[in-house]
């Protein structure tokens, strides 16, 4: 299955990367991240193009790569710079291949496609990861699945009352209402469930005496592969002010047709500076997505012959439709992609 390759995907936390060099997988294609001495991003393929041996493998220093094999050094644009063989001469096929790379939200971003095409307006909108009212922890982990059902899971709570008891109580789906809505490109799930027992999860930052309120879900999804959801409890019939609010977001980078890159990130409005809840917040969110989610999403796929999830005629359930939409909006833009690909040939 194709990809949208004209987009930016989530390569890594920045604190990760500070003065090394860290090997990721985009697209199916291998990509080696470093910084020069100046702290400049630079992302190459992550192949020497003399007899490809991995760039990642090699020697970082002051942003110039030296390839662990036979030396070759390349520098942030992949411009072969030093050849300690024979008489030096550089041979215009040394060249390795750049990619667009930016730096926001505390998060690495790779242009997957075109270079030429590449820009920063494009990055996703996501404002909250630096909106001082909130905490955050963050973390990530490896699906060994299709992306797109990695989204699938996503837009689709309804499943959690069932697997996740650290994030909702039983029966809930008996009280639960839930809409699909799409604006444009972008399509969300809203769930409300009332008079819901406080979650795990909530009573982290729960500071009234009810034992019932009213949870609310909002999953929104941008393509090619962000999430975030907006979740909140509350007595009152509308979301208060000083309800207590956990953001999530979800940041997918397909690695190749059966793995995707997992990022997230789960904030909270209360208990700042609370190091004992971002610790339990910490473990609550990574065990949701690494011990419940990724085992049911990875039997799922052993149960599909292919990726392609229309082709085996699923039953559908109302609480389908967000990532239906999904699903066939982001079709839509790589077919379209593809067509201006074949186009501009």
């Amino acid at each position: 299955m194709p990809y949208l390759k004209n987009a930016w995907y989530p390569a890594t936390w920045a604190e990760k990367l500070v003065n090394d060099i860290h090997a990721i997988q985009i697209l199916d294609d291998p990509i080696v991240l470093f910084r020069n001495g100046s702290g400049t991003l630079s992302a190459l393929y992550d192949a020497c193009p003399h007899r490809f041996a991995p760039l990642s493998l090699g020697k970082w220093k002051s942003g110039v790569l030296a390839c662990g094999y036979h030396g070759l050094e390349f520098d942030g644009s992949g411009t072969c710079i030093r050849n300690p063989h024979g008489k030096g001469m550089i041979p215009k096929a040394l060249g390795v291949r750049s990619y667009p790379v930016a730096e926001r939200y505390g998060m690495i971003w790779i242009w997957a496609g075109d270079a030429d095409k590449a820009d920063e307006n494009l990055l996703p909108s996501l404002p909250i990861l630096e909106d001082e009212d909130f905490s955050w922890v963050l973390g990530e982990l490896d699906v060994s699945a299709h992306y797109e059902l990695v989204i699938d899971n996503l837009l689709d709570l309804t499943h959690v009352e069932f697997m996740h008891p650290f994030l909702a109580s039983e029966g809930g789906s008996v009280r639960t209402s839930y809409a699909a809505k799409q604006d444009g490109n972008i399509v969300s799930a809203i769930y409300e469930t009332r008079d819901e027992e406080i979650t795990g999860l909530f009573q982290l930052l729960w500071e009234g005496e009810q034992s019932t309120a009213h949870l609310r879900a909002n999953m929104r999804w941008q393509p090619p592969t962000y999430l975030d959801l907006e979740t909140s409890m509350g007595v009152e019939e509308g979301v208060a002010e000083n309800d207590p609010r956990v953001p999530v977001l979800h940041l997918l980078t397909p690695i190749g047709e059966e793995g995707t890159r997992y990022f997230w990130a789960a904030g909270r409005n209360r208990a700042h500076g609370n190091e004992e809840i971002s610790k339990m917040l910490h473990f609550g969110t990574q065990n949701a997505f690494e011990n419940e989610d990724e085992p049911m999403i990875n039997a799922v796929r052993s149960r599909m012959h292919s990726n392609d999830l229309f082709a085996h005629k699923p039953a559908l359930l109302p609480t389908d439709e967000a990532g239906v939409r999904a699903r066939r909006i982001l079709a839509r833009l790589i077919e379209d992609e593809c067509r201006d690909d074949e186009n501009q040939a």
